[in-house]
């Protein structure tokens, strides 16, 4: 797999894992059934932030520290976290926690970075050279 192969399919996972944070509860619920879901939800965006960190020299200032901002709010949250408490992590508090309507507009926010960067790459290519840099 190329490299920019590989960046793009580790930022597909990266993208999918803001969606899932940013998406209401009942469907961040409904993507892990038979688990515990917040822990999972938390578990799939640090996973794909690990795997996506060898290209976040790419990133704008905006998109990382859009990224360090869910991160150090799921910190927060988390085990040995100021604020962690094992009520956080079930699926009431998903629904109903101030936590996690934060983690929530973090994630939307930082999905936001990256569909306007998406966005703008797309309009870049359509431009062509000729096009390219003259609105």
């Amino acid at each position: 797999m190329s490299d920019d192969a590989q960046r793009d399919s580790c930022l597909t996972q990266l993208t999918a894992s803001l969606r899932a944070l940013a998406s209401e509860p009942s469907d961040q619920l409904a993507l892990f059934p038979d688990s515990v879901r917040a822990d999972d939800l938390a578990s799939r965006f640090d996973d794909a932030r690990a795997v996506f960190s060898e290209y976040e020299s790419r990133l704008s200032r905006q998109q990382l520290d859009a990224l360090a901002a869910l991160t150090e709010r799921l910190a927060t949250i988390s085990r040995d976290g100021a604020e962690f408490d094992p009520g956080l992590w079930t699926d009431e508090a998903v629904r109903t926690s101030v936590h996690w309507r934060d983690v929530r507009a973090l994630a939307s926010a930082a999905l936001e970075m990256f569909e306007d960067a998406a966005a703008g790459s797309a309009e870049a290519e359509n431009a062509g050279p000729a096009q390219a840099g003259h609105d």
